[in-house]
């Protein structure tokens, strides 16, 4: 038998690579000559850029920037050719923030635009960024001041960094964009489908998982109105309803906007986890396989929305190859697994417990509900062998 285990991260416990080296060990445990191969996955979300430099061989480079509250860290991007990976959480990342200070009325963008504009000063013209895992509602404002424009007030004043800023945007100044004429290609991977307005909006569904209260998130509803009335007065586009718009705080759709009016600059959105399969030639290796083996750390409403799972069952579907998906939270009923294509679904605890203790067992209860349900598939093997 032969498998392809492609799994995401286990966020918060295993990176993917990890998570896939102890997958293949739960089908070994009950099908020992079974042919496998892994390629562990990113939708986007943070550890993107680390899957893709390390399976394309691109040089990993650093550079000091601002944390989402103005702090000096060190974030790395990595660079193959003329193309540059950059994960939005290496500088702007939730996990960069401490927990009491989570207030994306404050914070800001601003250390991903100098992670974009080192890669441009390091020679990349073709920029590709992961947005998932960010700790930021302000529209991508943050990281395009970094890279020169300009956001500015009815009196012609900077307005404040992060989310608070957007309520008193009046106008943008685009003519100190240091890409300017400059022919750079920012490709935005984005791992959810959400527009930047509207109930589904990045104010009511990402503000609060970054901290905002409910005050807060009805003033970034209006701050980014005020945002999509701006752009579409100055540069002609309606950005509100735009597919995956909303992702990481907005910047997604404050990007394409913005920054996809200055001269030269040509801002793409795709699917994060289309983009990674295609270029690990994932495609290939499903063709190989008799089984594909995929899992993040849950599995929900949003894994439709664009995520890993999600990403594998629909190219699985192509070529009628059967998929079992594990997650440290399952948090679908039957009918939802069905319709997203995947054969089965598994919660890899083997009993109620709190997420403290699942992350402590991440790896041994993989393996374990791995090697069970290969005795499932392939019930000749028995527990003894």
């Amino acid at each position: 038998m032969r498998f392809l285990i492609a799994p995401d991260k286990f966020k918060g416990c295993l990176n993917a690579s990890d998570a896939a080296r102890i997958m293949s060990r739960g089908v070994r445990d009950a099908c020992p000559g079974a042919k496998i191969q892994c390629v562990p996955l990113a939708d986007g979300g943070d550890g993107t850029a680390e899957i893709l430099c390390r399976a394309l061989g691109a040089r990993k480079k650093h550079a000091v920037v601002r944390n989402p509250i103005g702090k000096p860290i060190s974030a790395s991007w990595g660079l193959r050719g003329r193309t540059a990976y950059v994960d939005m959480a290496g500088a702007s990342g939730l996990d960069r923030v401490p927990p009491s200070k989570r207030n994306p009325w404050k914070t800001s963008s601003y250390g991903t635009g100098q992670l974009l504009r080192a890669a441009v000063e390091a020679g990349a013209r073709n920029l590709v960024l992961g947005v998932g895992g960010s700790a930021t509602v302000d529209g991508g404002l943050g990281a395009m001041k970094a890279l020169g424009i300009r956001f500015l007030d009815q009196r012609d004043r900077e307005i404040p960094d992060g989310g608070a800023g957007l309520l008193q945007l009046k106008r943008v100044d685009l003519g100190r964009c240091v890409w300017n004429g400059k022919s750079v290609t920012l490709i935005i991977l984005a791992d959810v489908a959400n527009p930047l307005l509207g109930p589904n909006g990045a104010a009511p569904v990402f503000g609060p998982q970054k901290g905002t209260t409910p005050a807060m998130v009805r003033d970034l509803s209006r701050g980014f109105q005020r945002l999509d009335s701006v752009i579409r007065r100055q540069f002609g586009k309606s950005i509100g309803k735009i597919v995956s718009g909303g992702a990481a705080g907005g910047i997604v759709a404050g990007c394409v906007g913005v920054l996809g009016s200055v001269s030269g600059v040509n801002v793409r959105v795709m699917h994060g986890i289309d983009f990674v399969m295609d270029a690990l030639e994932v495609e290939e290796r499903m063709r190989w396989a008799d089984w594909i083996l995929t899992g993040e750390g849950s599995l929900d409403s949003q894994t439709a929305e664009g995520k890993t799972v999600q990403g594998v069952a629909k190219m699985a579907r192509r070529f009628k190859k059967p998929v079992i998906a594990f997650a440290g939270k399952l948090d679908l009923d039957e009918r939802s697994v069905k319709k997203m294509g995947l054969r089965a679904a598994f919660n890899i605890a083997p009993r109620p417990c709190s997420l403290e203790e699942s992350f402590r067992h991440a790896a041994p209860w993989l393996r374990a509900a791995v090697r069970d349900a290969m005795r499932l598939i392939h019930p000749r093997v028995s527990p003894a062998q």
